[in-house]
């Protein structure tokens, strides 16, 4: 799965996308990153700012990684996320 996150909004659909393919539920992977489940539910409905080292425990529980890639396309504005 590859998808280009540029918000929370992004982000939180990822992660829902990929606990239910992997028949998660949020209590799961919340145990296994070490979280509280009310924080995964937090993530996937893109209304938290978490840090990021717990972002990546919780794609770590998911197995997926963070990726950083050149962006395709030009005329970024910040203002616009």
């Amino acid at each position: 799965m590859q998808k280009i996150i540029r918000n929370n909004q992004d982000l939180g659909a990822a992660i829902r996308l990929a606990r239910k393919t992997n028949n998660m539920r949020q209590v799961d992977v919340a145990q296994k990153a070490s979280v509280r489940q009310a924080l995964v539910s937090d993530i996937e409905n893109g209304v938290t700012t978490a840090r990021l080292d717990t972002v990546i425990r919780v794609l770590a529980a998911l197995d997926l990684d963070l990726a950083i890639i050149p962006r395709r396309t030009t005329g970024f504005d910040p203002t616009e996320y």
